[in-house]
């Protein structure tokens, strides 16, 4: 097992700007591409409906996909599945900026989600190998708060692309952005290799029997579901919300200052995984991500715009420390062996549980006409305890390499 100690700080720093470039680019490319569904279907003639496609075609293979980009990754190199989906989504990128249709450009944003399914957990696998076990935790912290920045900055940044080039360019963009990611995981590779150490290089065969019988994954990837799923209910109910008090311009607001505290937090989350463990982090933020969503299930709209914003401003905040501490006891629940596995198994996790969030407000309202959004908002203080719950499973104590199946 490599690390910092073997391969000099300035490669472990090198590693983690490798890691938080190349695993940024899936999240961008999940909320970039939103403000300008407009106006790709007023090019292509397309409904809006018709033309959201390109958003749940996305997060349907961002769903699908990684476990296998992962388990590729624990039985061939690493870095290769690194840079191979990174070039796949580049020159998927490429396709969909010159689109002649919009067929052609669904099957291109597919392809983009495949490549960043592939780069993702072999990114975050490679984390876990290099960085020695006392670093992870803050390290991953790091790469988390990275991720949520670039949830946060996709819809502002893609007005921006829109207002200066128009839609193509949302595609476009991520040209310069693989390139500084490989760019960056060449630098550090090639540091490691000059301090002698292979450990990036080489292939870790495969072992089921830890991947398959680990309690501690399994209790990190429902922990990382149902978190996924309070967040991502609370992204479509606060602007319905706001909206129906009359308040919609502070919506956007509102979900920075969520998304912000998230990002901030995370590497307080993997601090605390570091020193005490995974379990307090993740149950200690979970319980803050349902105290703060739960007075808006209670209040609803009444509750005015200031206290809901200290609410999900306490939400958010545990959100990002909680989310840190489960990517990391998942990843510490089995060997160096199965870790891709596992991160693509927890980024799948991910895109379910947003998924089920974004899509439970239909259901909710048939079931609760009268109120709906404070029950959606229930749904997901539910859904944050009982990830709380799954999140006890995680272990306790700090992590060791025994624990960690090395």
């Amino acid at each position: 097992m490599s690390s910092l100690q073997t391969v000099g700080r300035a490669s472990g720093a090198s590693v983690i700007v490798a890691v938080l470039l190349a695993t940024a680019v899936a999240p961008l490319n999940a909320t970039m591409i939103v403000v300008a569904l407009p106006s790709i279907g007023a090019e292509f003639h397309a409904s809006l409906v018709t033309s959201s496609l390109l958003v749940t075609g996305y997060l349907a293979a961002m769903a699908v996909l990684p476990a296998m980009g992962g388990r590729l990754g624990d039985r061939w190199k690493r870095p290769t599945l690194m840079f191979t989906g990174l070039a796949m989504l580049a020159g998927a990128a490429l396709g969909a900026s010159i689109a002649p249709t919009l067929s052609v450009l669904l099957v291109c944003r597919v392809a983009q989600a495949a490549g960043a399914a592939m780069a993702f957990p072999n990114a975050l696998a490679l984390l876990r190998e290099l960085i020695p076990v006392r670093h992870r935790g803050l390290s991953f912290g790091l790469v988390g708060a990275g991720m949520a920045l670039a949830a946060a900055a996709g819809p502002p940044l893609g007005q921006l692309l829109l207002w200066t080039g128009g839609w193509r360019w949302v595609f476009a963009i991520n040209l310069p952005l693989v390139g500084l990611a490989v760019a960056a995981g060449v630098v550090s590779l090639r540091q490691i290799a000059d301090s002698g150490d292979g450990a990036a290089s080489a292939a870790v065969p495969a072992r089921r029997t830890i991947f398959w019988r680990s309690p501690r994954l399994a209790a990190a990837t429902l922990a990382m579901a149902l978190s996924n799923l309070a967040l991502y209910a609370a992204l479509v109910g606060i602007p319905l919300l706001l909206t129906a008090a009359g308040e919609g311009p502070e919506s956007g607001l509102l979900l920075t200052a969520l998304l912000a505290a998230a990002a901030l937090s995370a590497t307080l989350g993997g601090r605390l995984a570091d020193v005490g463990g995974g379990r307090i982090a993740a149950v200690m933020g979970l319980c803050a991500l349902a105290g703060g969503l739960l007075p808006i299930a209670v209040a609803g709209q009444r509750l005015g715009v200031h206290a809901m914003a200290a609410g999900l401003v306490m939400a958010g905040a545990g959100l990002g420390a909680s989310s840190t501490a489960i990517q990391v006891g998942g990843m510490e629940a089995v060997g160096a062996a199965a870790s891709g596995a596992a991160a693509g198994l927890l980024a799948t996790s991910r895109y379910v549980g947003g998924a089920a969030g974004s899509g439970a407000l239909p259901l909710v309202m048939a079931l609760v006409p009268e109120e709906p959004l404070n029950a959606l908002f229930a749904v997901a203080v539910a859904a944050a305890l009982l990830a709380a719950a799954a999140g006890a499973f995680l272990g306790a104590g700090r992590i060791t390499l025994s624990s960690a199946g090395e």
